[in-house]
């Protein structure tokens, strides 16, 4: 006969009363149309968050910018990827967050204009027309970056805010603007399409190794739920080891979460790697390159005043291991 208390679980778990951990989401900046998400596909493809220990059922996208934090922000989500001068505005506007763990760094997009046109020097962007998504994304502070380490500011051009990459590329075609940023995959979708654009190689060749985004989580996940954004950062760990170890199970990952054909998410995925090797970090956060980052943000406007690291970080949820490799 069975225990009573072996019958007592049984009918609370009939009845509900005994339930399962709550499900949670999360956000990534573009997920599912740029590949800052990628090891968060290969995680969710894996088992990688139940192993660590959170139940993650979806993973929520955004546009960029502002709104990955806003979207974290408004649906009471457990922990975001955001661009790292989205985060930093954030911090300064006075918004309950922390940064918690690191993203991706690093170039990861091609400069384009059209075939015919004759952008060859610094002296040639003068007056050129840039396309970015949002304001505080990846791609704006980037043409700052980019501007500035050839001796422009951003008023010696024209530059335009559209929201979507694909959205800009079209403008780029119908001579709305000049210069864009193409993006794995569109890239590879563009150039399987027949594409002809023109790359500017030398465009940011001077560029000094930047952060482009990292994790964040607001101050009331941090103090509720600590195991699982460990939980999620180590994930993401595991999904970029795999990354980096096994490319055609990652392509097929990708291709299942981001409902791409398999010959665009492996050259996409190859793209990424050719251009940046170590783009995805494993979850470190490198304060240098950080410090940096922010700083090229105030010189060119991006960002006002300095940064309060001390306030700004809370790295106790990063693996134990990764750690040391925090700077």
């Amino acid at each position: 006969m069975k225990s009573f208390r072996a019958i007592w679980a049984a009918l609370a778990l009939s009845l509900g009363l005994v339930g399962a951990a709550r499900a949670e989401e999360i956000v990534v900046t573009h997920y599912a149309s740029l590949l800052y998400g990628t090891p968060y596909a290969v995680a969710l493809d894996q088992g990688f968050f139940k192993q660590a220990g959170v139940d993650v059922t979806g993973i929520l996208t955004s546009k960029g910018g502002g709104t990955s934090v806003r979207n974290m922000m408004a649906g009471d989500t457990l922990f975001a990827e955001v661009a790292f001068p989205a985060a930093l505005s954030a911090l300064k506007e006075g918004f309950p967050i922390k940064i918690i763990s690191g993203g991706t760094a690093g170039p990861s997009s091609f400069w384009v204009t059209r075939p015919d046109m004759k952008i060859d020097t610094p002296e040639d962007l003068k007056g050129k027309r840039f396309v970015y998504s949002r304001p505080k994304s990846v791609s704006e502070s980037s043409i700052f970056a980019v501007l500035k380490s050839h001796g422009l500011k951003p008023s010696d051009v024209q530059m335009i805010a559209i929201g979507d990459f694909g959205a800009g590329l079209t403008a780029l075609e119908h001579n709305k603007i000049d210069i864009a940023i193409i993006p794995e995959p569109i890239y590879s979708q563009k150039m399987k399409a027949g594409a002809k654009y023109k790359i500017i190689p030398w465009l940011d060749s001077k560029l000094p190794p930047y952060t482009q985004t990292v994790g964040i989580a607001t101050n009331d996940m941090i103090a509720k739920k600590g195991d699982k954004l460990r939980a999620v950062i180590e994930g993401r760990r595991k999904g970029t080891d795999m990354l980096y170890s096994d490319h055609k199970a990652t392509a097929a990952a990708l291709a299942k979460g981001y409902n791409l054909p398999p010959d665009i998410a492996a050259s996409a995925l190859a793209g990424i790697l050719k251009q940046t090797p170590t783009w995805w970090s494993r979850g470190e956060l490198d304060m240098k390159q950080m410090e940096d980052t922010a700083l090229s943000l105030k010189d060119t406007g991006a960002l006002e005043g300095d940064v309060d690291w001390k306030a700004a970080i809370d790295d106790r949820f990063i693996p134990k291991d990764l750690q040391s490799k925090t700077q």
